[in-house]
Parts: C-alpha cells; sequence; structure tokens
C-alpha cells in the first residue's frame, strides 16, 4: 500500500529533519548490519526467514524520505 499524502506530511517533519533523521538511520544501518550477520549465520530455515523479513522491514524504514517525498509531490487520483 502506498503512502497516503496526509500521512506523508505528518511524516516529513521526522524525514526533513536531518539532526533527527540522520543519527536515526545510522542506527537502522547498524541494526541491519547485526540482522544480516545474523542472516548469514542462520541454523534452520525459520531463523532465515525471520532474519530476511526484519532485514526487509529495515530497508522499508531507510527509504522512508523517498516514499516521503514521493506521496506529497504525487498527484490525486480521480
Amino acid at each position: 500500500k502506498m503512502l497516503d499524502k496526509q500521512l506523508a506530511l505528518k511524516l516529513k517533519a521526522l524525514t526533513g529533519n536531518q539532526t533527527i533523521w540522520e543519527p536515526l538511520m545510522e542506527h537502522l544501518n547498524n541494526l541491519k548490519t547485526l540482522e544480516l550477520q545474523a542472516l548469514v549465520v542462520a541454523t534452520s530455515e525459520s531463523e532465515m526467514f525471520r532474519s530476511q523479513g526484519r532485514v526487509n522491514s529495515l530497508v522499508r524504514l531507510e527509504q522512508l524520505p523517498e516514499q516521503v517525498k514521493e506521496a506529497i509531490n504525487r498527484k490525486e487520483e480521480i
């Protein structure tokens, strides 16, 4: 589901504030690195799938500024 314009405008306060967003990105990147390390040593299929899901969620959070920008600039469809 795409991000709607109203929510995007609220999230812009977070993603547009570099003082807040840059340390958050650093933290997300550190979490992603740890999860990728766990994925490499996963011994079961379920462990692997859980790690992949966590990495996917972290990547989606990292992409939030682009999603916010796209939603704000999107023309409303009739």
